[in-house]
């Protein structure tokens, strides 16, 4: 049979542990601090996005940022129709070039910032479309070098993109095609 510390043994065994308490109130005032901390940076980076996401709103959607400053403004190529992106405005191929038209006013504001351009996103069977806007864009501007862009947006690029993001007009032609 096992016989009992004597108290003095006792007593010198229950101090370790009291001395662990203060250890323990530390660690768990760093932690609160810490967590605290992360709940702060949270905040703020969620802010942060949120704004950035607001700015983009305003017109990432019809706007792509250039690294040298410029920027690209989105005009859809269509088989029948030019849709500017940011006006939404829709033209059929031969009244593209009409004078004080959606197009040319458009064209004429954005080419009057400099490094500023159109970016055309050519689907399937739309290239024509796409080159009587760029005609028109020539007999604006005869004597001066314009920069445009073009994305082939064919259907693997169509189908590659989250179908909640492709606005209705592109997912029904998209659909259309075989």
């Amino acid at each position: 049979m096992a016989r009992p510390l004597p108290p003095e043994r006792a007593a010198g065994r229950a101090l370790p542990e009291e001395n662990n308490t203060p250890m323990m109130a530390i660690f768990g005032g760093v932690f609160g601090l810490l967590l605290v901390f992360l709940v702060v940076v949270n905040l703020y980076s969620n802010a942060a996005q949120r704004e950035r996401l607001e700015r983009g709103g305003e017109d990432g959607l019809y706007r792509i940022e250039r690294m040298d400053g410029g920027s690209g403004y989105v005009v859809i190529s269509f088989p029948r129709e030019l849709r500017i992106v940011e006006t939404g405005a829709s033209l059929a191929p031969d009244t593209v070039c009409e004078p004080g038209g959606p197009f040319t006013d458009y064209a004429r504001r954005v080419y009057e910032t400099k490094g500023d351009q159109l970016v055309f996103f050519i689907l399937e069977g739309s290239v024509t479309t796409m080159a009587a806007a760029r005609e028109c864009l020539r007999l604006m501007w005869p004597d001066q070098v314009l920069t445009i862009g073009w994305v082939m947006a064919d259907n693997e690029l169509l189908k590659s993109v989250a179908l909640n993001d492709i606005p209705g007009y592109i997912r029904d032609y998209a659909a259309e095609r075989p």
